[in-house]
């Protein structure tokens, strides 16, 4: 228990109070586009701006995980490797589990930050109100659909340069973010698109989101999709963590 202390002392002052860009991007960047599409690109009447303040809220907030999860973790991740602090902690008596643990703990509570910062901007400036279950929501649905953005970070840590790493978390994040229809409705995107939006992670996250938000019914197959990929995302991990145990790492070109 003192040495996952000391991890979570160590990372939570490397992570909140040295890495300000970090929080920029994770925060800002999407409360930025919510006063964008809310206050500024408004359109339909204002019982329909209403919904949409409260549904893009929602999106924002997913959106606003999903570059913890692909950008932060992956990057702070690679950056440990790069050091050789993965190694040592490996060769530690306690091993890597409290790292793991250690910075997965800072990256909710870094999401739950951003939740915040972008729920109580939007109650002030759009004067949305939410009941006590749907602000409870707010803060347990983006964690758990964060978990499989954290496990596909996980497995882009492996990438063996910064510069290729960027250019993955670049591609994978905003075109995730574009046709799971964090950014604009999803129903103005060809049909194609559509199909494979709606199999994205972040499209069940936001889809739920939205849908309690806005006082719908949440389908179960929204849980189911993110519980897949859940799965899917700790194979991908072990794939990988099993080829960078017998090849020593994995590279990539750029």
């Amino acid at each position: 228990m003192k040495t996952f202390k000391a991890q979570l002392k160590f990372d939570g002052k490397r992570l909140v109070f040295r890495d300000y860009s970090y929080q920029f991007f994770t925060t800002l960047m999407p409360l930025a586009f919510y006063l964008l599409f809310t206050k500024i690109f408004t359109y339909g009447s204002a019982a329909e701006m209403k919904i949409f303040n409260k549904s893009y809220l929602g999106s924002m907030i997913i959106y606003s995980v999903l570059i913890s999860a692909i950008f932060g973790f992956a990057q702070i991740m690679r950056g440990d490797r790069d050091q050789g602090f993965v190694d040592f902690l490996s060769l530690s008596p306690k091993g890597k589990l409290p790292y793991y643990f250690s910075l997965g703990f800072w990256m909710i509570m870094l999401s739950l930050f951003s939740i915040l910062v972008l729920t109580i901007a939007a109650m002030i400036i759009n004067e949305i109100k939410l009941t006590a279950g749907q602000f409870i929501s707010l803060l347990i649905i983006p964690v758990i659909g964060q978990i499989p953005l954290l496990l596909i970070g996980l497995a882009m840590s492996n990438i063996s340069r910064h510069e290729t790493l960027s250019v993955v978390s670049n591609f994978v994040t905003f075109p995730m973010a574009i046709i799971s229809g964090l950014w604009w409705p999803l129903a103005m995107m060809p049909d194609w698109v559509q199909k494979i939006g709606k199999l994205m992670p972040t499209y069940f996250a936001n889809n739920i989101l939205s849908k309690v938000l806005i006082n719908q019914k949440v389908e179960l197959t929204d849980f189911g999709g993110i519980i897949i990929w859940i799965v899917l995302g700790l194979i991908l991990v072990v794939v990988i963590t099993k080829l960078v145990s017998k090849k020593g790492v994995v590279t990539s070109d750029a």
